[in-house]
């Protein structure tokens, strides 16, 4: 009786081990299901998504401003035009949209601190080895796919693209710098 209490306490410590290493090794590299967000339209703890109402979106951003000033607080909040595109920052994305396509609401999304479950400074093969069952393109970073980092050259961008919508993730030296997220029937810029 005491050898088989003993073989059954000893495979339940045994598989105890098993599975807490099972759960590490799982848990060591982020994953996302990045078409699930390409669905969505937006970047994980982003408040807002592409197809976003323009004029909904300035005025929740200037209620915000208001609000945090009002109480003594600092609020980044800032509205560019420039001559075909509209950028709309608040300090932890950046929302974009064509003037000629208002309507469609927002058509791109940049994060220059964390996204899609990666931190800044997450290396290229790290990226690529978690999102590894889907299909990307590797472009050198230029001036026009990454014109939301301004002065930005010299990196490399990977590029995922799910039917219109175009997940990027831009990196400086091997590392992380950026990720957006774009719909590319409205944004053609």
């Amino acid at each position: 009786m005491k050898k088989i209490v003993s073989i059954l306490l000893s495979a339940v410590i045994l598989f105890s081990f098993a599975a807490c290493g099972k759960e590490k090794a799982e848990s060591s590299t982020p994953s996302v299901d990045l078409e699930y967000y390409a669905k969505l339209g937006s970047i994980p703890d982003c408040p807002y998504k592409l197809g976003q109402n323009v004029e909904e979106l300035k005025s929740t951003l200037e209620t915000a401003e208001k609000e945090t000033v009002e109480a003594g607080g600092d609020y980044v909040y800032q509205v560019t035009e420039g001559e075909l595109s509209v950028q709309i920052n608040n300090g932890s994305y950046i929302y974009y949209y064509e003037k000629d396509k208002e309507a469609a609401g927002i058509s791109y999304i940049a994060a220059l601190d964390s996204a899609f479950g990666f931190d800044s400074g997450e290396s290229i093969l790290s990226v690529k080895d978690a999102l590894a069952g889907f299909e990307y393109t590797e472009e050198d970073a230029t001036s026009d796919n990454v014109f939301f980092m301004l002065g930005f050259s010299g990196g490399k961008l990977l590029k995922y693209t799910f039917d219109n919508i175009t997940i990027i993730f831009v990196f400086s030296d091997s590392m992380l710098t950026a990720a957006a997220i774009y719909d590319t029937d409205n944004w053609t810029i």
